[in-house]
C-alpha cells in the first residue's frame, strides 16, 4: 500500500515539475463574430422575416476539395441580434515567414447566403470573405478581414473580434 502511494507522489510530483511557466503558453484570439445587416442596421439573419437570409454556409476556397464547408454557427446576442461565429476549419496559407518569430497567415472562403423566396425556391447569393492572421510565439490572432474585397475588420488589441457587414 505504502509502495501505491509513494508512486502515485512520485508521478504526481513529476507532472507538476513538467510544467511551464504560464508567460509560454501561447494567447489564441481567432473567433470572429460576423454581423449582417442592411443599411438601415437591421438584422438580416432572423430567418422568419421576409427578405431575410435563412442560412450562412463558409465555403473554403483553399481546401484540397472545391469549396469544402467550413463549420461555423449562427448565435444569438444578448440584445437578440444575430450573428455568425467562426472560429476555425478553413485552411490557412502561409503569407509571410521570413521573421521565424512573426508570422502572417490568410484563409480565403465564400459566405454563401440563402433567401427563401417560396415554398420552393430558394435565392442563393454568394460573397468572399478573406482573414488575415498574425502569428507569434506569444500570440495567434484574427489580424483583418474584407467582404467582397472591401476591408470591413482590423484588430484592436483588447477588443473583441466583431465584423458588421452591410447588405
Amino acid at each position: 500500500m505504502k509502495q501505491k502511494i509513494s508512486i502515485f507522489l512520485i508521478a504526481v510530483f513529476s507532472l507538476l515539475a513538467c510544467r511551464q511557466d504560464e508567460e509560454s503558453i501561447q494567447q489564441i484570439d481567432q473567433v470572429l463574430n460576423i454581423y449582417v445587416k442592411n443599411a438601415d442596421g437591421k438584422d438580416l439573419l432572423k430567418p422568419k422575416i421576409a427578405g431575410n437570409y435563412t442560412s450562412v454556409a463558409l465555403l473554403d476556397l483553399l481546401a484540397d476539395t472545391d469549396q469544402k464547408p467550413v463549420t461555423s454557427s449562427i448565435l444569438i446576442n444578448s440584445d437578440s441580434i444575430r450573428y455568425v461565429e467562426y472560429v476555425a476549419g478553413a485552411t490557412r496559407l502561409i503569407k509571410d515567414s521570413i521573421n521565424p518569430d512573426s508570422k502572417s497567415y490568410y484563409s480565403s472562403m465564400i459566405m454563401r447566403f440563402t433567401k427563401k423566396i417560396t415554398e420552393t425556391q430558394n435565392s442563393v447569393d454568394d460573397d468572399t470573405i478573406r482573414i488575415e492572421y498574425n502569428w507569434t510565439p506569444q500570440k495567434f490572432e484574427v489580424s483583418k478581414m474584407w467582404h467582397s474585397n472591401k476591408l470591413v475588420f482590423t484588430k484592436t488589441d483588447t477588443q473583441p473580434n466583431i465584423v458588421n457587414i452591410v447588405k
